[in-house]
C-alpha cells in the first residue's frame, strides 16, 4: 500500500553547538523512524482501502526547531491545513529549541516525541472526517506505538544495502 507519511525538518539547532548536535541527532532519529517505508507499508493496509496504485502522501509534515527569539521575531506558529484535491493534511509544527536546552539526549528525545505526537494526534483527529482514503482514528494508536519505540531507541535499521 506504500507510503502515506512524509516528514522533513528545519532546525536552528540550539543555543550551544553541543546541544545543537544533540537536537539534530534526535530530530533525524525521529524522521528516520517515521519515514521508514517498511513500517508504513506494514501498517498501510490497516489504514487504507484503495489499491496501492492509488496510494499517496496523506500526511505531509515538517518539524521546525527554532530558537524562541526567532519564533517571536517572525511571529511563527504551528499550523495544519487539509488540501482536499490532494487528500493531504499538511502539518507544520514549530518546536521551541530553548525548551530542550538543559535536557540530556534521552530526555530531549522523549520530550520532542511527546510534543510531536501530541500535536499530530490533535490535528489528525481534528481532520479525521476529511480524509478520502485514510483511517485517522486507527492510525493514532499505531503512531503512538511508533513514538514509544522511538523514545526508547528501539528503531533499528537492519536492512542490508548494496
Amino acid at each position: 500500500m506504500g507510503l502515506f507519511l512524509k516528514i522533513t525538518s528545519e532546525s536552528q539547532g540550539a543555543e550551544t553547538v553541543e546541544k545543537a548536535i544533540i537536537n539534530n541527532k534526535v530530530i533525524n532519529y525521529i524522521l528516520d523512524g517515521l519515514n521508514d517505508y517498511y513500517w508504513q507499508d506494514q501498517i498501510a493496509p490497516k489504514l487504507r482501502t484503495l489499491n496501492a496504485q492509488y496510494s499517496h502522501i496523506t500526511l505531509g509534515t515538517i518539524l521546525r526547531l527554532f530558537l524562541l527569539k526567532n519564533i517571536e521575531i517572525g511571529n511563527l506558529k504551528s499550523f495544519s491545513r487539509y488540501i482536499k484535491k490532494d487528500d493531504k493534511l499538511v502539518i507544520d509544527q514549530m518546536l521551541i529549541a530553548n525548551k530542550y536546552e538543559s535536557l540530556t539526549e534521552d530526555e530531549t528525545r522523549k520530550a520532542i516525541c511527546d510534543d510531536v505526537f501530541g500535536y499530530f494526534e490533535e490535528v489528525i483527529l481534528k481532520n479525521k472526517t476529511k480524509f478520502q482514503d485514510f483511517d485517522a482514528v486507527a492510525f493514532i494508536p499505531l503512531l503512538k506505538e511508533r513514538f514509544e519505540e522511538i523514545k526508547e531507541q528501539k528503531i533499528v535499521n537492519d536492512r542490508k544495502t548494496t
